[in-house]
């Protein structure tokens, strides 16, 4: 059974965490990808990021998913990331997560609905 809150909205236990590039990113992220990485990383390590990478051909932006974390916690890592303290990413925002199908690996991160 899924968890819900006192209004009965159904609480996420993901979120997901969107960038959205800028023009020429392939070009103009070179010097803040080992440190965008490095940052990215520790969040896995932690087990608060499961999945994330660049979508697109060439790169338009990045998804990465989040456990662990409020919205408003994620928001605050991504205002340190390098890439958004260097202005590789434009915009980002954070959403709920409702995920409902995945691999055995996420079963505790899915929702029984």
């Amino acid at each position: 059974m899924a968890s819900t809150s006192s209004t009965g909205a159904i609480q996420p236990k993901l979120h997901i965490l969107q960038y959205e590039y800028i023009a020429d990113v392939m070009e103009k992220r070179k010097p803040y990808r080992e440190a965008h990485l490095a940052f990215i990383g520790k969040q896995v390590e932690k087990g608060n990021v499961i999945l994330g990478g660049a979508y697109g051909s060439p790169p338009t932006g990045a998804l990465l998913i989040f456990r662990n974390l409020s919205s408003n916690e994620i928001e605050q890592l991504a205002k340190q990331d390098p890439y958004v303290l260097n202005g590789i990413v434009a915009k980002h925002s954070v959403e709920p997560y409702i995920a409902v199908a995945g691999d055995s690996l996420l079963s505790n991160d899915l929702i029984k609905i």
